[in-house]
């Protein structure tokens, strides 16, 4: 120790040694797998295998699909279609793309059933199949009620007045011509109301012997019937109490003999007028 003048002490320290640095090996990240070469060779062995297997068996499935889609031992013997009036049974095979020894299994039914539905005569169909060779076509038809004039056009109409398609050529019907006023808006439910009743016969003029039914714009509802050469109006806004009434004067002019002489009956606030014909040479 080695004292320094002036008389204190002082106290020396070791050298500092220099730090040592250790070389670490760095740290992996993740698991460490072995390698197995066979083992891979054989995975990959058995993926191919697999694949190979798959493919023969969809190509077994695919074959066999068609060959019971296309045999003639399942061929249609028989095409049943009911419910049919407006279109003849050719129609309905023709519309459904379907004839007679066409494989059964090969018909796709929701295909028919959609075809069908599109013709504006269908409102409802179903298509059942009865394995080996049947089809049973079960139909619902729009039954027309009128004819409705359009555009110069005249069209089949439904009983509520909806139109069903536009008349053709062939078409022979003798269907009543529907007038709405279109400042009354939609009429759809009274039309159908009045349908209805005439329908159930209660009424004593049928919906079959009309020329024409008309609703105007002034709020009455106007029926001609062309055999009898007899117009009947009455309020629309209580048609149906007005119905009854006419039919009770109707049936006692019945009872008289005297419907022959009369050429009007009008049903207004509540009462009812009975107009007679003119005598021929009657002033």
């Amino acid at each position: 120790m080695i004292r320094p003048s002036g008389g204190m002490q002082r106290r020396t320290q070791p050298a500092r040694k220099a730090p040592v640095r250790i070389n670490r090996p760095r740290k992996e990240f993740g698991p460490s797998l072995p390698l197995n070469p066979g083992g891979a060779v054989k995975g990959l062995t058995l993926f191919l295998a697999s694949v190979v297997v798959l493919g023969i068996l969809g190509t077994g499935l695919i074959y066999a699909y068609r060959l019971i889609t296309t045999t003639p031992a399942l061929g249609l013997t028989e095409i049943s279609v009911t419910g049919n009036q407006r279109l003849a049974y050719g129609q309905v095979l023709e519309i459904a793309g379907l004839r007679l020894g066409q494989n059964s299994l090969g018909v796709n039914v929701t295909r028919v059933e959609a075809a069908l539905s599109q013709n504006p005569w269908v409102e409802f169909v179903t298509v059942r199949r009865e394995l080996p060779d049947k089809l049973f076509i079960n139909m619902v038809e729009r039954q027309p009620s009128f004819w409705v004039r359009q555009d110069g056009q005249l069209y089949f109409a439904d009983a509520k007045g909806n139109i069903i398609t536009q008349l053709t050529p062939g078409d022979s019907a003798s269907l009543p011509l529907l007038q709405v006023a279109p400042e009354l808006g939609d009429q759809q439910a009274q039309v159908q109301a009045m349908v209805e009743r005439m329908n159930k016969q209660e009424l004593p003029f049928a919906l079959g012997q009309m020329a024409w039914v008309k609703i105007s714009e002034s709020g009455q509802v106007e029926l001609y019937l062309d055999a009898l050469r007899l117009r009947v109006r009455a309020e629309l806004a209580d048609w149906p109490t007005q119905f009854d009434r006419i039919e009770k004067v109707w049936r006692d002019l019945k009872l008289r003999g005297e419907t022959g002489q009369v050429a009007a009956i009008v049903a207004s606030d509540g009462k009812i007028w009975v107009e007679l014909r003119q005598k021929p040479g009657a002033s």
